[in-house]
Formats: structure tokens, C-alpha cells, sequence
């Protein structure tokens, strides 16, 4: 998801920027951990 050439203090950045931009698109991180579960599931059920 980052590109290689971000490094050091700019990758820092670009994951603060995306921490602070999640609440405001798809929520916090903690409500990403449920859709994965269920996309597992759905993958374990077939």
C-alpha cells in the first residue's frame, strides 16, 4: 500500500495522514478488524 520510495520521516507522515483520514472515509481502524473476520469466514464456509 506505500510506495518503497517513502522512507524515514515521510512514511511516518503518510500513515498519520491515512489515520487521520480513515474516521472520516471508512471508520476507524478498529471497525476494519470485523470485515476481514466475516471475508475469512465467508472464504472458511465454502
Amino acid at each position: 500500500t506505500t510506495p518503497k520510495t517513502v522512507t524515514g520521516n515521510d512514511w511516518g507522515e503518510e500513515t498519520d495522514k491515512k489515520f487521520q483520514a480513515w474516521p472520516r472515509t471508512a471508520g476507524p481502524p478498529v471497525v476494519m478488524n470485523p470485515i476481514t473476520r466475516q471475508n475469512f469466514i465467508i472464504k472458511s464456509n465454502e
